[in-house]
């Protein structure tokens, strides 16, 4: 069995969606001199900020849906960036990111998941736990309980997670005020699903993660 998490696909590059464009750089054969990235990297970042703009342009003056930044959000804008990066790349610069980050490749993958699952407070709920509010774990927990395969084993709060260990569960409670499920996989937590404002919902969405075999 692979030991890679299963991921979302990433985003397709723009410039090969749109009927009649020109791909950036393409034309270009030259290493770049230094200190610039290579051609591959460049043509990476310019697909990125080329679906940045596109997401602008249909939001007026806000900040794209995954990179909107909540109130307790401190997820600094280099990582923030550095991971949206990697997130649109799929796996072709995570080892970049990785050094550029000082992470394993492995860390990095699991942020670039989060990232595509719920964007920058995904990514920001992967990096640390956080304090939250004890009345709304305790919810959380009354809400998943009649969910669980073993409902007498305890559940374990931790800052903002809410951890199921004998069902392999574990629910943070992100900046974005809405729960992303996790799930153990070869003695980590990784991102298992997409956000929601219900706990149950999450907690669903990770057994069913748990269920799909794991993507290479």
């Amino acid at each position: 069995m692979s030991s890679s998490p299963p991921v979302p696909s990433p985003p397709g590059d723009p410039h090969h969606d749109t009927p009649g464009a020109v791909p950036v750089l393409d034309s270009l054969t030259d290493p770049p001199p230094a200190p610039l990235p290579d051609l591959a990297v460049l043509r990476a970042l310019a697909a990125d900020a080329a679906a940045r703009a596109a997401d602008l342009l249909d939001r007026p003056g806000a900040p794209p849906a995954a990179d909107a930044r909540s109130e307790a959000d401190d997820l600094d804008d280099t990582t923030a960036d550095i991971v949206r990066f990697a997130a649109r790349s799929g796996d072709t610069h995570l080892e970049l990111a990785a050094i550029q980050l000082n992470l394993s490749v492995r860390e990095m993958r699991l942020l670039a998941i989060a990232h595509r699952f719920g964007g920058r407070p995904a990514v920001a709920t992967c990096l640390a736990p956080r304090p939250a509010d004890p009345d709304v774990l305790a919810a959380a927990e009354h809400a998943v309980q009649p969910l669980r395969p073993s409902p007498t084993a305890p559940v374990v709060r931790h800052h903002n997670h809410l951890t199921d260990a004998p069902a392999h569960v574990q629910l943070r409670y992100g900046p974005d005020r809405l729960w992303h499920p996790y799930v153990e996989r070869h003695g980590g937590w990784q991102p298992a699903a997409a956000p929601h404002p219900d706990p149950a919902e999450a907690y669903r969405a990770a057994r069913a993660a748990l269920r799909a075999p794991a993507r290479r």
